[in-house]
């Protein structure tokens, strides 16, 4: 029997791994980008990596206003063109000009609609973060949620090799048609994300994009039901969108003691999360839910609700709690039991610490150069 490594024989392991290969990944927005989120971070930690290993990574991705029309960010060649829609239609031209210099072309659907690079291109595999379903509805008027809903189906069938960052959405791929789904998962950068000083009073924090699927509305009345259970605790909401100034005016008549700080740096954002208690999580769906590994790196817990994704990054009762989707009263009983049980709190830190170790960017980067490689060599 031949050695294995990560399910391929070791020698053609070495040989692939050793070969560098020219790399296009094309996601509608790269990492310096106003609205950059999760689904960029996971893409330029992994991109990096790969160039790192001397590989050839290229990023097409949207250009907004005032960005240039090429860059480079950490190794990585980032060419921009187009908006929101219009990279949709760029971007298979760009693969039809330019596509026989990539050994494989990357299409990266965090919004539905795929690239269709695969219609230009010979080897070609898409990542898929979550399957949104319902949330269109929420996030689309209703014309653009029923073709995206086609879409969403329709995509799954388009790949013969795709990646997504979580079991939960996995299975769902499968459910859609999709025939080889490989799950390289999200990751945490473990020389930022670690435990610090927690805040001498109870601190809770919600960090995410104001908009409709987040439900951050929902945090405000999980946060007042808190507050009458805990009242010296302060509580915290990050991030920025189209429903933060919605979110402020509720909170200004039920909850005027939320605190609203937009968006935050990274060291703001890490500070935060060491000296949170808790942190709570509102999300209809993810991909995975990197902010809660990012908080369990630094040993703050999470009460989330049990949807998939979410399900992937919290063990229920171990690293921290699930209650039922958009049941603010459970998830208010679970943050107050949080906050007032030090015992508790204090063993799902240290749990919830020891699964975010697991999660590590260079596994998840050689893992996908497997998958390319892989791919490439058939």
């Amino acid at each position: 029997m031949p050695e294995h490594r990560n399910n391929i024989p070791i020698n053609l392991y070495k040989e692939l791994s050793s070969s560098a290969v020219n790399i296009l990944f094309i996601n509608h927005r790269d990492l310096q980008h106003p609205l950059a989120g999760g689904a960029e971070e996971y893409l330029f930690q992994i991109a990096k990596r790969l160039a790192r290993r001397g590989h050839d990574v290229t990023v097409l991705a949207e250009r907004p206003p005032g960005a240039p029309p090429q860059g480079e960010i950490d190794g990585v060649t980032v060419v921009r063109s187009g908006g929101f829609a219009t990279l949709h239609m760029y971007a298979p031209l760009y693969v039809k000009k330019h596509g026989r210099k990539y050994d494989v072309v990357v299409d990266n659907i965090a919004h539905v609609f795929p690239f269709l690079s695969s219609l230009f291109a010979k080897k070609t595999a898409a990542i898929i973060y979550h399957i949104n379903g319902p949330v269109l509805l929420k996030t689309a008027p209703l014309p653009a949620a029923l073709v995206g809903t086609i879409a969403e189906r329709t995509t799954p069938r388009l790949y013969r090799t795709i990646i997504t960052i979580s079991p939960s959405t996995k299975d769902m791929l499968l459910r859609l048609g999709a025939r080889q789904v490989h799950i390289v998962p999200t990751a945490v950068d473990h020389q930022t994300y670690k435990p610090g000083s927690k805040s001498p009073i109870p601190l809770v924090a919600w960090i995410n994009r104001f908009v409709p699927y987040k439900n951050p509305q929902d945090a405000v009345k999980i946060f007042t039901e808190v507050k009458k259970e805990v009242p010296e605790a302060r509580f915290v909401m990050v991030g920025g969108g189209p429903l933060l100034e919605k979110t402020k005016k509720l909170a200004a008549k039920v909850a005027p003691f939320i605190e609203f700080t937009g968006r935050v740096s990274t060291e703001t954002k890490v500070r935060l999360l060491q000296e949170a208690w808790a942190c709570l999580y509102t999300s209809d769906i993810e991909g995975f839910g990197l902010g809660i590994l990012e908080a369990a790196a630094c040993e703050t817990p999470c009460v989330a609700y049990n949807v998939p994704g979410v399900r992937d990054a919290v063990i229920h009762g171990k690293t921290g709690l699930l209650v039922p989707h958009r049941d603010t009263k459970a998830a208010a009983a679970a943050l107050a039991e949080i906050l007032r049980n030090d015992q508790l709190r204090k063993s799902l830190a240290q749990a919830a610490r020891q699964y975010a170790n697991q999660f590590n960017w260079d596994k998840s980067a050689e893992k996908l150069e497997n998958i390319l490689s892989i791919l490439i060599s058939k």
